[in-house]
């Protein structure tokens, strides 16, 4: 019971129950979530009166972010194709040779002949005059440096970076299977950890522009309710929201439905897509696009991923009655 004196509360007795009402609040937050996604994977897929729905729509002008016309933004792909043969169909058809001959050396050599042959010269980056004596190394060379300075794509084609084809589309965190959402990035990095590389593995980012301004609903705000005394504030059911759209989900189809519903309530209110922070890149921000032709294509690179970090947060510890100096205080 808290010690009442002269109907006065001390500051570590308000203190102490702030933190009981902050840990009930963001409780009653996450039950009200809990809720909407139960009603909506085991009763009702296509309606909702939930207080999560009217959350985001009683948000929506606070949440309204523009995006210019040409923004930069990024995806990246998991690149499954040889990028060595894309730089010696690039080299061969500089020096003049026929796409039937392009085609007989890229079918009939086996790795090794290539990689063997050409590799050392097309990924050096050795002066040309040291080899200006051989006249098939310098054309080499110089076809590798035309081709990193003037070769827009080198990971995947303009088509093959966007939205995949409706019938190749599974279930995602804000598109239903079949529907046609690009989801991308507001940095090259982001995007490649969206994807959960291995060590090892060689991944496309493509870098788009937006053709138009876009208008888009931001989940990264930090939207708080204010209480009758403005010193105190609490985080809102929007922040929970948007903990949801960030929270990683492991390919768990069902928990997935929820974002789905609400990403479709976002589109029907006349917003061009979504903003959420990354869960798996601190720091990084996803789009989706409900309409991927809002943007285009306009390059693609090739990283190699040569190290994943994993960083672990240090636990958090609350210390609740703490001793205190002086006259003992009684809770």
């Amino acid at each position: 019971m808290l010690n009442l004196e002269n109907n006065r509360i001390n500051n570590e007795e308000w203190t102490f129950l702030l933190f009981l009402l902050f840990m009930q609040d963001m409780q009653n937050k996450n039950d009200t979530w809990d809720q909407f996604e139960k009603e909506l994977i085991y009763k009702n897929r296509f309606s909702s009166d939930s207080p999560i729905v009217k959350e985001l729509q009683n948000r929506a002008k606070q949440a309204s972010k523009t995006i210019p016309v040409k923004t930069n933004l990024f995806r990246a792909r998991s690149f499954k194709h040889s990028s060595f043969d894309k730089l010696l169909k690039y080299y061969m058809r500089e020096n003049g040779c026929s796409k039937d001959e392009i085609d007989e050396v890229l079918n009939n050599w086996s790795e090794s002949e290539k990689y063997l042959s050409l590799l050392p010269q097309l990924y050096s980056n050795v002066d040309p005059d040291y080899l200006n004596n051989n006249e098939e190394t310098a054309t080499l060379i110089t076809a590798q440096q035309k081709w990193k300075r003037y070769v827009r794509f080198k990971g995947y084609s303009a088509a093959d970076s966007g939205a995949p084809e409706p019938d190749l589309i599974g279930n995602g965190r804000a598109n239903p299977d079949h529907i046609r959402y690009l989801y991308l990035s507001e940095d090259s990095v982001t995007p490649v950890y969206e994807i959960r590389p291995i060590i090892g593995e060689q991944v496309s980012v493509a870098r788009f522009q937006l053709i138009k301004e876009i208008k888009v609903y931001d989940l990264t705000l930090d939207i708080q309710d204010h209480m009758k005394d403005p010193e105190y504030e609490w985080p809102s059911l929007y922040n929970t929201i948007g903990q949801m759209f960030s929270k990683p989900y492991n390919g768990i189809v069902q928990q997935y439905i929820p974002t789905q519903y609400l990403a479709e309530e976002i589109k029907r209110m006349g917003f061009d897509g979504l903003r959420f922070n990354s869960s798996l890149h601190k720091g990084g921000v996803n789009i989706v696009l409900f309409d991927p032709e809002l943007c285009r294509a306009v390059a693609s690179d090739l990283v190699d991923v040569n190290d994943i970090t994993l960083t672990i947060d240090e636990p958090i510890i609350y210390r609740i009655g703490q001793k205190s100096l002086g006259k003992k205080k009684r809770i």
